[in-house]
C-alpha cells in the first residue's frame, strides 16, 4: 500500500472512532412536524386527540405534542400548511391489476358497443407502430357494465363489426374483473368444439359468445393471454404506487396475489422502492385450492424478512362467489330479475370447509370473497367449523375476514356479531350497485339483507368490545381508488360522481349510513386492527409507523350538511416512514435545519476516501463492484476481468467508485478484498449517514 494512504487509512480510523457518537446523533436526528391555526392534527390517538405537533425520528412517531415546543438544539422543524391525518390505510385493493388498467383502454362508464369500439380505437392511435393486437401482444381493456348496454352481454361479433378491430386480439375486463369479453380472434384460439364451463364458471351465449365469466374465464380465456414481463409488472406496480400517494393511501392490502407477483414486490421491498405499505393475500397457481408448500417459497415474507415494514404477508385468500352485477353472485333465493338462477359457488360450502380448516391449522390469516348471502353464509360456517359453536368474539387473535360481506341474512348477521368475524366492505359498491340492486334483490331482501355498513359496527351490542368495526376500502380498480369517495359514500349514501342516489338526496337506505368519525376510523384505526398491527399504525402516536397525509379540508367535521366538502378534498401531502412521497407545492414550509458540523464531518471523510483512492488506483487492489442487470435489480457481482479492463485506465474504475457512492444500495453490497475496499465501505456507510435513513439529503428543502 502507497505509505500515504497508510496513514490517510489510520488517521481516518481514529477520527471516525472519536466521532461516532456525532454520527450516530445525524442518523437518528429528529424532525418537529406542526401546523399553526387554523389547521389541526386529527391524531386518532386515545392519548392526545388534537396536538399542534410530532416528532419523527428515523420512521416512527416518537412524540406527540399538545403545543407548539421550542425544538431540540439543530432540529428541522417544517410546518404543514394543512389538515393532518394518519395515513390511509386502503383493505381491499388491486395493485397490480390497477397499474394495467391505468395503461389499458378505460371503459368505465361506456354508454353502449359502439363507445367501446371508439375508446379501442382512440387507445390504439395513441399507441400506433407498437404492435397492438397481435397474437403475442392482446389489447387490454376494463370497465364495462352490460348493465348500461340494456342489461345484455356483449358479444365477440359486436366487435368485430368495426372492420378496424376485425383481425385483433382484444380481452375486456367487466368492472367487478369477474367477466371478460374477448374478441372473435381470441375465440379462435379456443378448441373446436368449445368445451363445457367448469364449475363455478359461465360461458355466456346469449345473445352470443364472446364472455367468460369466473372460472370459465380462468381456465378457459387468461391461459391463451400472453404473459407480460417482469419489467412490464414493475412498471405498473410504480405507476400505481405513485397514484395511490397521490390521494393519501401510505397502506393497502392487495386481494389476491399470485407468488411470481409477491416475489416481485419482495425485490422492490429490498431495494426500498415501495412507497405504499402493501399486505398481500396470497391466491394459489389454482384458485381455491390447498398450497401451503407452494407459500412455504414466501416464508420470508411471512417472517417480516423479506420485506421489513413495508412488504406485508396478509394470509391467504379464497373465492366463495362471483359478482352482483353478472349474476354470478351465490343467493339463497333466486335472482329477482333472474328467476332461473341463483348465481354459483365457486368452491362448494363441504369443501370451502375443509381448505379453511387446512389453512387455519397452519395459523393462516384467512380472507374469503363474499358477496351473495349463500356465499356468506358459507364462509361463516367455515369459520364457525374452526372457531367453535361457542365461539363469543374468539376471532380476536386470529381475525378471520370476509371480503365484501355485501348481501347477508338477518340470521347470519347475528353469527358474524357473535364469533367477532371482521367484514371488509366497500362503501362504493353500494353506490354503484344501487341503480340495480331493486332489480336483482327485490324490496325485501336489500332492505334486510344487502349493503349493512352501520348493522355491523359494535354499537349494536357486540360482546366483545376489543372488536372496533369494519375495515373499509375501495376493491380498486373496480372503483376509483380514492378513500375520500368511499368516506363520502359511507356517510351520506349518496353516489361520490353525482351526489345523487335512486333514493334522492337523503341517501340510499340511509339508516345504514355511518358518521364521519366511524368511517375515517374504518380506514385507519380499524384497518390496522384488521392487520393485527393496531400497535404499529392507524394513528398518528408514539411509537407508530410515521404514515401521514396533508389535506385541504378539516375532514373530521365534514359531517352533515358539509359532507359534499368530501368529494372535492384534494390530498396535498403523503409521508410514508417518514418521508414525503408524494407533496403539492407550497404544503412544506421550512424551518430550522440540521447541525452542519455533522454534514461537514461526512463530507470530510468521503473528500479524504476519494484522495486515498486516487492513490490506490495506480496499484493492482481489486476494490470489487456490482451491476445492474436488464431488471434494474441491484445484484453484487465480482467484476470479470478487472485486471484487463484496469490496463485500460483508471476512469473505468473511478466510474464504478462514482456509481457505488452515489446509490442508494447498502454499502454492505460493496465486495471487500482488501483494505482499499474496506475504506470505501467506511466511505459508503459515512455517505449513508449523511443522506440520511431513506437516501435523500438531509438538507433537502421542501
Amino acid at each position: 500500500m502507497h505509505p500515504l494512504a497508510l496513514f490517510i487509512s489510520g488517521y481516518l480510523i481514529l477520527f471516525i472512532t472519536a466521532n461516532l457518537h456525532s454520527l450516530y446523533d445525524t442518523w437518528t436526528s429528529s424532525t418537529l412536524y406542526c401546523v399553526r391555526d387554523p389547521y389541526t392534527i386529527s391524531s386518532l390517538s386515545t392519548v392526545v386527540a388534537n396536538p399542534r405537533c410530532f416528532r419523527t425520528r428515523i420512521d416512527l412517531v416518537t412524540q406527540v405534542l399538545e403545543n407548539v415546543p421550542s425544538g431540540e438544539e439543530g432540529e428541522k422543524i417544517i410546518w404543514l400548511n394543512g389538515y393532518v391525518l394518519p395515513g390511509i390505510i386502503e383493505s381491499h385493493g388491486h395493485i397490480l391489476q390497477y397499474g394495467e388498467m391505468l395503461e389499458s383502454v378505460s371503459l368505465y362508464d361506456v354508454e353502449n358497443v359502439e363507445e367501446v369500439r371508439v375508446r379501442i380505437k382512440e387507445w390504439l392511435g395513441r399507441h400506433q407502430g407498437e404492435g397492438y393486437g397481435e397474437r403475442d401482444k392482446w389489447i387490454r381493456g376494463v370497465g364495462w357494465d352490460q348493465t348500461h348496454f340494456g342489461g345484455v352481454m356483449p358479444t365477440a361479433k359486436q366487435l368485430s363489426e368495426d372492420p378496424e378491430l376485425k383481425d385483433l386480439y382484444i380481452m375486456l375486463d367487466r368492472v367487478d374483473i369477474h367477466c371478460v369479453w374477448a374478441s372473435e380472434k381470441v375465440l379462435s384460439l379456443l378448441p373446436d368444439p368449445l368445451p363445457e364451463a367448469p364449475p363455478g364458471g359461465e360461458i355466456i351465449t346469449n345473445p352470443g359468445l364472446g364472455v367468460f365469466c369466473d372460472n370459465a374465464m380462468d381456465n378457459l380465456i387468461y391461459p391463451l393471454a400472453p404473459n407480460p414481463g417482469i419489467p412490464q409488472k414493475v412498471g405498473w406496480l410504480k405507476t400505481a404506487m405513485g397514484e395511490l400517494n397521490k390521494v393519501g393511501i401510505t397502506a393497502m392490502s392487495d386481494a389476491g396475489m399470485r407468488m411470481e407477483d409477491m416475489k416481485i414486490l419482495q425485490n422492490l421491498a429490498r431495494r426500498d422502492e415501495l412507497s405504499v405499505r402493501i399486505r398481500v393475500m396470497a391466491v394459489c397457481e389454482e384458485r381455491n385450492a390447498y398450497c401451503h408448500q407452494e407459500l412455504r417459497t414466501v416464508k420470508v415474507m411471512r417472517d417480516g424478512s423479506g420485506g421489513g415494514d413495508m412488504l406485508l404477508f396478509g394470509g391467504i385468500k379464497l373465492f366463495a362467489d362471483g359478482a352482483l352485477g353478472s349474476w354470478g353472485a351465490a343467493l339463497l333465493e333466486p335472482y329477482s330479475d333472474k328467476p332461473e338462477s341463483s348465481g354459483m359457488m365457486l368452491i362448494n360450502e363441504t369443501e370451502l370447509t375443509k381448505v379453511v380448516k387446512k389453512y387455519y391449522h397452519w395459523d393462516y390469516q384467512i380472507n374469503i370473497h363474499a358477496i351473495g348471502d349463500r356465499a356468506n353464509r358459507a364462509a361463516i360456517d367455515a369459520f364457525e367449523a374452526v372457531l367453535g359453536s361457542d365461539c363469543h368474539g374468539c376471532n380476536q387473535e386470529r381475525r378471520l375476514r370476509i371480503e365484501h360481506a355485501q348481501i347477508i341474512h338477518p340470521d347470519d348477521q347475528v353469527r358474524i356479531s357473535k364469533m367477532g368475524i371482521l367484514p371488509s366492505i366497500q362503501p362504493t359498491h353500494a353506490t354503484s350497485d344501487m341503480a340495480y340492486a331493486l332489480s336483482r334483490l327485490g324490496e325485501d331482501r336489500l332492505t334486510s339483507s344487502a349493503y349493512r355498513m352501520l348493522s355491523l359496527f359494535p354499537s349494536i351490542g357486540y360482546n366483545h368490545s376489543s372488536y372496533p368495526g369494519p375495515v373499509l376500502g375501495s376493491d380498486f380498480p373496480v372503483e376509483p381508488p380514492n378513500p375520500f369517495n368511499g368516506i363520502y359514500a359511507a356517510v351520506t349514501r349518496l353516489d361520490p360522481k353525482t351526489g345523487t342516489s335512486p333514493s334522492g338526496p337523503e341517501g340510499w337506505y340511509r339508516e345504514e349510513s355511518l358518521t364521519i368519525e366511524q368511517a375515517i376510523h374504518g380506514f385507519t384505526r380499524n384497518a390496522a386492527w384488521g392487520w393485527k398491527l393496531e400497535n404499529k399504525t392507524g394513528a398518528i402516536e408514539v411509537g407508530k409507523w410515521a404514515d401521514w397525509i396533508v389535506v385541504d379540508g378539516d375532514v373530521m367535521n365534514m359531517d352533515g350538511e358539509r359532507a359534499e366538502g368530501l368529494r372535492n378534498l384534494k390530498v396535498l401531502g403523503t409521508w410514508v416512514k417518514g418521508k414525503n412521497v408524494y407533496a403539492r407545492e407550497g404544503v412544506m414550509e421550512l424551518d430550522g435545519e440540521y447541525r452542519s458540523g455533522d454534514r461537514f464531518l461526512g463530507d470530510i471523510l468521503m473528500l479524504a476516501l476519494a484522495v486515498e483512492y486516487e492513490l490506490l488506483s495506480d496499484h493492482d487492489h481489486d476494490l470489487g463492484g456490482f451491476r445492474y442487470d436488464e431488471m434494474g435489480w441491484g445484484k453484487e457481482e465480482r467484476k470479470k476481468g478487472r485486471k484487463e479492463e484496469r490496463k485500460k485506465g483508471g476512469k473505468e474504475e473511478r466510474a464504478v467508485f462514482a456509481t457505488t457512492t452515489n446509490s442508494a444500495i447498502s454499502p454492505l453490497m460493496v465486495v471487500v478484498e482488501d483494505y482499499g475496499g474496506l475504506l470505501v465501505l467506511i466511505g459508503l456507510w459515512i455517505d449513508r449517514l449523511r443522506r440520511g435513513p431513506h437516501g435523500t439529503a438531509l438538507t433537502a428543502q421542501p
